[in-house]
């Protein structure tokens, strides 16, 4: 299904006066955001201390670093204890999804170094001024219910959550590559974990997003988030996706955010997944993904001035797993914008996205308890895009979610 529409700039018509100095007035915009962030983010990377640069095989650019010279004094935290159980629970017709420096031959930096990728700068649609580009919503996130969820304000949700005192969490996603409406459009799946002690609401949340404006292409990627602030603030030790502000550590040579996974889950066939996991680890918020220990971040992002056992960098109070569509304003209605795979949660196995094995870590040393997401179970526009729990499911597949829609279509 192509992407789109697009406006061609060409294409002919007849136009006002004062649509004409409209356009004109968009154009200067435009040129002015790409200014912006082509001068952010190619300061960002003539900033890294980069040692090799590689093309992944997806065609990726990878700049490497030293893994010490992303902390001052280049003290790097150790990882929590290795634990193959969730990578064990891909078992029968379902496959792990590989990353492009898992194939054999990819090239990587020297040892001891870790990949950063480049921003594809020529690729962005530049609709947007950096700090909004910068932030996960248009708009922050409000809402201070008994499960907070975000404002719908353009988002669509088929979501579920636990408030529970934890320290992590994991589960099995599903790796469809979803439709996407606009550029501006975004589709995810992702697990978060937040804090709400002060009012404040801070996040550690990590998924798979399919997003053109942020990633340059049209197929989903791993993604990382977090926020310090109830995402009224993005910037550097702030919060943001992935390494386009600080905050996120890089450990793994391998598996990196914005890397993709292939192959992706076919509709109707072979179905891939990949495991993601979030843990609070000697003050540090770890994340590995196919039983990797990816990077983490510093729990002392979250501290600021507040009491350290009031915030994320202690604990976290909820828990969610849920799907997530941004609606643009690029085209007027209602998106067709799919959410997974683009089928509803009744299609089920091969056809509906999934996610299963859902747990939740109840104390620091890492006990593990099934994931009862009743509570938060939302669907904000169920004509669209839904959710069927199964958080009380006795097989293999342990607590689970069918979740997905096409859209308005």
């Amino acid at each position: 299904m192509p992407h789109g529409p697009f406006k061609n700039a060409a294409h002919q018509e007849n136009i006002s006066p004062d649509q004409g100095r409209e356009r004109e007035l968009h154009f200067n915009y435009r040129t002015e955001y790409e200014r912006e962030m082509r001068e952010y983010f190619e300061g960002r990377q003539a900033r890294l201390n980069t040692v090799a640069t590689t093309e992944a095989p997806d065609g990726r650019i990878l700049d490497w670093v030293p893994v010490e010279s992303q902390v001052p004094g280049g003290d790097i935290a150790d990882p929590p204890p290795s634990d193959a159980a969730l990578m064990a629970s891909l078992l029968g017709e379902e496959l792990p999804a590989i990353t492009p420096l898992g194939e054999s031959g990819a090239a990587r930096g020297p040892a001891g170094t870790v990949p950063i990728p480049r921003k594809r700068l020529d690729q962005l649609g530049y609709t947007k001024p950096l700090k909004q580009y910068l932030q996960k919503a248009p708009q922050p996130y409000l809402s201070a219910s008994a499960y907070p969820l975000p404002e719908i304000g353009g988002h669509a949700y088929a979501a579920s959550g636990q408030p529970i005192i934890c320290f992590g969490g994991e589960g099995v996603f599903s790796c469809f590559s979803p439709y996407t409406e606009t550029s501006d459009d975004f589709s995810l799946l992702q697990i978060g974990l937040a804090n709400h002690d002060r009012n404040n609401r801070q996040t550690v949340e990590a998924g798979w997003q399919e997003s053109q404006d942020i990633y340059g292409d049209w197929v989903p990627h791993l993604f990382v988030f977090y926020t310090t602030n109830n995402y009224t603030a993005q910037g550097d030790n702030l919060g943001g996706y992935n390494q386009d502000v600080a905050g996120w550590i890089q450990v793994d040579n391998t598996i990196f955010p914005e890397t993709t996974f292939v192959p992706y889950s076919v509709r109707g066939g072979e179905q891939r997944s990949i495991t993601i996991k979030y843990q609070l680890w000697q003050n540090n918020w770890w994340l590995q993904v196919q039983g990797r220990w990816v990077g983490y971040y510093p729990a002392r992002l979250f501290m600021g001035n507040e009491s350290v056992f009031e915030t994320l960098g202690d604990h976290a109070d909820h828990i969610n797993f849920f799907g997530e569509v941004f609606d643009s304003d690029e085209v007027a209605g209602r998106t067709g914008t799919d959410l997974g795979s683009g089928y509803m949660p009744t299609s089920g196995w091969t056809w509906s996205a999934y996610m299963h094995n859902l747990a939740v870590q109840t104390d620091r040393a890492g006990t593990l308890a099934r994931y009862d997401g009743t509570a938060g179970v939302f669907e904000s526009d169920p004509d669209m895009y839904g959710i069927e729990p199964h958080f009380g499911n006795s097989d293999n597949w342990a607590s689970y979610a069918w979740v997905g829609g096409p859209g308005a279509n």
